[in-house]
């Protein structure tokens, strides 16, 4: 399989280790490469998680920490019809991960942490406008 074609999984913040492992499940049996990230990996461009060429590892700050406590799912090389098809079997397993975004030319050069707040950010705008609307 053509390396830059692989479909690949980010997944992030997820301490229940039953539900990791099924939701690890789903992706392998889809052939989706699962890539399960550490707490200290909030520091790492997501290029670098991703084992990207042209990214390298950087030092943590020791006196710097994330605190972020929702699960995060991050999606590389998986588009279209072929992520409909990804979300429909999260879906029928009663797996709801909120914090979910893809890989862009972009946000690979992104820090996790970056990721993870803008996501955070995107999804207060989303339920502030549903919450306008209603």
């Amino acid at each position: 399989m053509d390396k830059r074609k692989e479909e690949k999984i980010l997944l992030y913040n997820f301490s229940d280790e039953e539900y990791l492992n099924q939701i690890s499940g789903i992706f392998k049996a889809l052939r989706i490469q699962v890539v399960i990230l550490k707490p200290e990996d909030y520091c790492q461009k997501i290029g670098y998680l991703l084992k990207l060429p042209g990214f390298s590892v950087v030092e943590r700050d020791e006196d710097k920490d994330f605190d972020f406590n929702h699960e995060v799912l991050v999606f590389y090389n998986i588009k279209n019809k072929r992520l409909d098809e990804v979300l429909k079997k999260l879906r029928n397993a009663d797996i709801e991960i909120i914090y979910k975004a893809v890989v862009t030319p972009l946000n690979r050069f992104w820090s996790l942490e970056r990721l993870c707040l803008s996501i955070q950010k995107e999804h207060g705008y989303i339920l502030e406008q549903k919450s306008k609307n209603e």
